[in-house]
């Protein structure tokens, strides 16, 4: 749930991530403040959505609502009659539920009152998925109650929205999270055996309080080591500035997730887009169908794409009268192409390069800190017009960041030294990629810097 731009079906059944992803339910949306509007305007909006091609919609389980009240005498009691209105439209309009279960009953958070903060423990929150599974999810008690409506039962559930990042998950640190989603990846198990359990979509990126994604699954894995083999998917959220930017951040996790949990395990990209108050809507519109298309198509195990959002103030894709913008239109187009073409996109078998380059300007030294695919090979150049300094490095099996200093050894001149950084990697079939830097250090006239 990405109000501003700071701000996963059996795995046995899954293609692994070297195939195309693309299958029933592959588009869905965030519906954004859609249930927000009078209910007689919901049809209008859902009939749209249908009608783009899209299969689900991932809407909020909040369970502050849903259990307004502690248990009495270890009973729970739940208050399903508003998502039930909701469940019901979707359905007549052939869509199907992922239900993101997040945020503490105020009576069962860490802070006290605070529904933002975790759960204090998870055998409440354990009890609410169950029951949610039992009432939506496959012989739900709720399609016994609806028979005139097509059996479109949860299959997908998300636990959490950006568990690693400190506005929506505090103050719970990883560890606790992986606990979460074990306690209820089993109860939700228990009520439907066919049910997935997805980790709650990362954050790729952020501002403070963002713990980079690859960084959490660390501690998840490190704290509870049997999530090993019992993760269904997880969920990401690789908002950049551009499709590139996407693209990049979907390959790292990839690399990132195979590396921490094993190959194998979808993605599910649960949210993505652009706020039209930053991007124009023609722009928006070209980066939102380039990226549907090319991630359910590509060869990174991406299970489903969601845009952020169909109605919302800055990221929404169509007006508040359920006519689409050029984004839903263009999006629509991309469900249809995709669905019409064969043949697998690729961008995370694709050798992957990333570099920061640091200039400590007093010690007249440059540190490059770079990383690329497994068993690359990595050469680090300086050049100016007095400076000849390269190094390489080798990269050994799931060690992929290298960090490389080079010192400025000679004084270049009186004036402010240019140097330009070169870094270049090769993998083991010879693929290349390079990235170019430039970066400047204050000339020292006094002493040479040591080598």
């Amino acid at each position: 749930m990405r109000i501003a731009l700071l701000a996963a079906t059996a795995v046995c059944c899954l293609p692994a991530p070297g195939a195309a992803a693309v299958n029933d339910g592959a588009f869905g949306v965030n519906p954004g403040d859609l249930f927000r509007l009078p209910e007689t305007q919901w049809d209008a909006h859902l009939e749209a959505i249908s009608d783009d091609g899209v299969q689900a919609v991932r809407m909020g389980a909040w369970w502050p609502d849903l259990e307004p009240g502690p248990p009495v005498d270890g009973q729970h009691r739940y208050s399903w009659s508003d998502i039930d209105r909701q469940v019901v439209a979707l359905a007549r309009h052939g869509l199907r539920w992922e239900p993101l279960l997040c945020f503490s009953a105020t009576w069962g958070s860490q802070v006290d009152g605070d529904y933002s903060a975790a759960p204090d423990g998870t055998e409440n929150f354990a009890g609410f998925a169950a029951a949610l599974a039992r009432r939506y999810g496959h012989d739900g008690s709720f399609w016994a109650e609806h028979p005139e409506l097509p059996a479109l039962p949860v299959t997908s559930y998300e636990i959490w929205n950006e568990p690693n990042a400190t506005r929506y998950w505090h103050p719970g640190e990883a560890g606790d999270y992986a606990d979460l989603y074990a306690a209820a990846h089993a109860a939700i198990h228990g009520a439907d055996g066919a049910a997935r359990v997805v980790v709650g979509g990362l954050a790729a990126s952020g501002p403070d309080g963002v713990t980079p994604a690859d960084d959490f699954l660390r501690r998840m894995y490190a704290h509870r080591p049997d999530l090993e083999g019992s993760v269904d998917a997880v969920g990401l959220h690789p908002f950049a500035r551009d499709p590139q930017g996407v693209y990049r951040n979907v390959a790292t996790f990839r690399h990132d997730l195979d590396d921490i949990a094993g190959k194998g395990i979808p993605i599910e990209v649960t949210e993505i887009g652009w706020p039209a108050t930053e991007i124009p809507e023609q722009i928006r519109a070209s980066y939102l169908a380039q990226v549907a298309e090319k991630l359910a198509r590509s060869d990174c195990g991406i299970d489903r794409v969601m845009p952020y959002a169909w109605v919302e103030q800055s990221f929404g894709i169509a007006n508040q009268d359920g006519s689409p913008r050029p984004s839903a239109t263009a999006y629509s187009n991309a469900i249809g192409a995709t669905d019409s073409h064969s043949g697998t996109t690729t961008i995370c078998s694709a050798l992957q390069l990333r570099v920061r380059v640091r200039p400590q300007r007093r010690a007249r030294r440059v540190v490059v800190v770079a990383s690329c695919s497994p068993s690359c090979r990595l050469r680090v150049e300086l050049r100016a017009p007095q400076v000849d300094e390269s190094a390489e490095r080798v990269t050994r099996h799931r060690v992929r960041h290298q960090r490389v200093t080079l010192d400025v050894a000679k004084p270049v001149s009186r004036r402010r030294a240019k140097i330009q950084v070169r870094v270049t990697a090769t993998g083991r079939d010879g693929r290349r990629a390079t990235r170019r830097h430039v970066v400047r250090l204050r000339p020292r006239l006094s002493r040479r810097a040591t080598g």
